[in-house]
């Protein structure tokens, strides 16, 4: 690997860690992010989600007093979608 490649590994690994000992002092289970939980382009997930919010909006008229609404629902489904496919990939 290449120096800047060892770099960025070694400072997530510490970043994790860090994240995982604040975890532990505060008696909280350490939730991974889509991010982490999924092996998806970060823009994949959001152009999914963006579609995913479409379909919603439209279902409920495009009300756009539901905007954020829509996109949070959106976000949650795609979020299950890509834990459940990742979950079925690593078991």
């Amino acid at each position: 690997m290449g120096k800047k490649s060892d770099q960025k590994k070694s400072k997530k690994d510490k970043d994790k860690k860090k994240l995982t000992a604040q975890t532990k002092k505060s008696g909280k289970k350490e939730k991974k992010s889509a991010k982490e939980s999924t092996a998806v382009n970060p823009q994949l997930r959001l152009d999914m989600i963006a579609e995913a919010a479409y379909f919603i909006a439209e279902k409920h008229g495009f009300d756009p007093q539901r905007v954020t609404q829509d996109w949070q629902q959106a976000e949650e489904q795609i979020d299950e979608m890509l834990k459940s496919k990742y979950d079925e990939a690593t078991s």
